[in-house]
């Protein structure tokens, strides 16, 4: 005699990371179906919202008290994966809380959502739907040329420098990657990290979107008599929202392990040698 109740996840199996976005439909949608009985029913409801991590521990579990009641129509009610993922209503603990708080993501990892449609009380199950999801860590792409402790001619570079590297793995199914090439030159005395981390690049440009290869000019004035330049660089890899992507290590903010290399200037060098033998 009472009311049916169905409910179905359509949860896309690699939901964007910050949850924030759970409303937008590429992460599916939850249906709830509503058919009236021959009694009347009260058509209030709310959602019981549990997360489960990849050892199937609950890693967090909706308030039911601050829940919010949703009144079901008659036939098809359709809600986004936000509304069934409950995130302002839903206690979280340890590192996920940490890395939520702190980037607005979830760790990367496997992960279980599941829902419950109860009455207004809480104490009767009328539905339960459970669905698994992955939040993605991406392997970083690894630069490929110049070479770590390559050699450029001055000659050349002061022209043009190609940078390529390989592309982020897996491919971001809700768009093409951008790929930021950084360089920076490192001064006597600083070791390459310290030019990495403490300088201004003397580039830091975007690819062509998707595209792992990027030429530079850099016109540069690298055919003085010094000695030869040496120079850091790497790529960062942001996502199709232009955020860096996931990673197991989220402090690296997308940016790959860098490479050093060196502009020589084999003439520069040899004419200044040579002066110096003429020298009385």
């Amino acid at each position: 005699a009472m009311a049916q109740i169905a409910l179905s996840l359509a949860l896309n199996p690699r939901p964007q990371p910050f949850v924030a976005d759970w409303a937008n439909p590429v992460n599916g949608t939850m249906v709830i179906s509503f058919m009236q009985g021959p009694v009347a029913d009260d058509p209030a409801i709310k959602l019981r919202t549990t997360l489960y991590n990849a050892a199937g521990e609950v890693a967090g579990f909706s308030n039911m008290g601050a829940a919010a009641i949703y009144h079901l129509k008659p036939g098809i009610n359709q809600f986004s994966m936000a509304d069934a993922l409950q995130l302002r209503n839903l206690n979280l603990a340890g590192r996920i809380k940490a890395q939520l708080q702190r980037t607005g993501r979830l760790l990367p990892g496997q992960y279980q959502l599941q829902v419950e449609v109860t009455n207004t009380a809480g104490d009767k199950v009328r539905a339960r739907q459970i669905q698994p999801f992955i939040i993605i860590s991406y392997q970083l792409p690894v630069l490929t040329e110049p070479a770590d402790g390559a050699g450029l001619k001055a000659l050349v570079a002061q022209n043009i420098i190609i940078f390529r590297w390989t592309p982020v793995v897996p491919a971001d199914q809700h768009g093409l990657p951008t790929y930021w090439v950084q360089v920076f030159e490192i001064l006597p005395g600083q070791s390459p990290m310290q030019a990495f981390r403490g300088n201004r690049p003397v580039l830091n440009e975007p690819a062509m979107k998707g595209s792992t290869q990027y030429v530079w000019r850099p016109n540069l004035p690298m055919l003085d008599s010094t000695a030869n330049r040496q120079v850091i660089w790497t790529v960062q890899t942001l996502d199709a929202d232009n955020v860096p992507v996931a990673t197991a290590d989220m402090n690296k903010q997308g940016r790959s392990e860098p490479a050093v290399f060196n502009i020589i200037q084999p003439i520069a060098a040899k004419k200044e040698k040579q002066d110096q033998i003429k020298q009385p």
